[in-house]
């Protein structure tokens, strides 16, 4: 699930600083557990911040009805790719 958010932000140009999810059990209690920081986009970042918030839940113990991941405090402010930090110049190149 993470994966499909990391591809979404990514194929629409933003970054999210929150990752979200949410759990809901068996008799419907429905948890959400949140964790903020530096704003990406990067797949393995938002699915290892998933995975350890999900740890922090019971739904390895108790039986899980749904089970969502959302990301929030989105940018669309990208941070500079090192190829993107020095600029192309305009000029043809002369055919050899």
């Amino acid at each position: 699930m993470a994966r499909g958010v990391a591809a979404g932000l990514e194929r629409k140009g933003l970054t999210a600083r929150t990752v979200t999810i949410k759990v809901r059990y068996h008799d419907f209690t429905t948890i959400t557990r949140s964790h903020t920081e530096n704003a990406t986009q990067d797949e393995e970042n938002l699915v290892r911040r998933a995975v350890a918030l999900l740890d922090k839940t019971d739904a390895g113990t108790r039986p899980v009805r749904l089970l969502g991941v959302s990301v929030h405090n989105l940018s669309d402010n990208l941070p500079a790719r090192p190829e993107k930090m020095h600029p192309s110049l305009p000029f043809d190149m002369p055919s050899l």
